[in-house]
């Protein structure tokens, strides 16, 4: 007959458990974005703007993309084809701008 543990897995072996833990979701944690859109003020100042957050899965690349507004959601194969989208429809120039590092990396997308 198997012996059950009152003690939750969890509690047995906190410290090497919650180590691989956080390892795991680190490094399957999806990756954070803005899509942002520069438009021209009336004073004739470039005025950027967020239009969308995205998540991009790590393994994948697949991307799911909410604009600000809430209005569009998309699922793309990859954020830049998200970026390449909102170029299309705003006419604007636009950035997909990497979050979550200390220099978030900015890719400027061509129309």
């Amino acid at each position: 007959m198997a012996t059950v543990s009152s003690e939750h897995p969890c509690q047995a072996s906190s410290s090497a458990l919650w180590h691989e833990i956080r390892a795991l979701v680190t490094s399957t944690a999806p990756r954070l974005f803005a899509v942002v859109g520069e438009h021209i003020t009336e004073s004739g100042d470039l005025q950027p703007h967020v239009l969308a957050w995205g998540l991009t899965d790590r393994a994948n690349g697949r991307t799911q993309v909410t604009s600000l507004d809430g209005t569009l959601r998309m699922s793309l194969p990859s954020a830049e084809r998200a970026a390449a989208r909102f170029a299309r429809q705003t006419g604007e120039p636009i950035h997909l701008v990497w979050a979550g590092s200390p220099q978030a990396a900015i890719v400027s997308v061509a129309l």
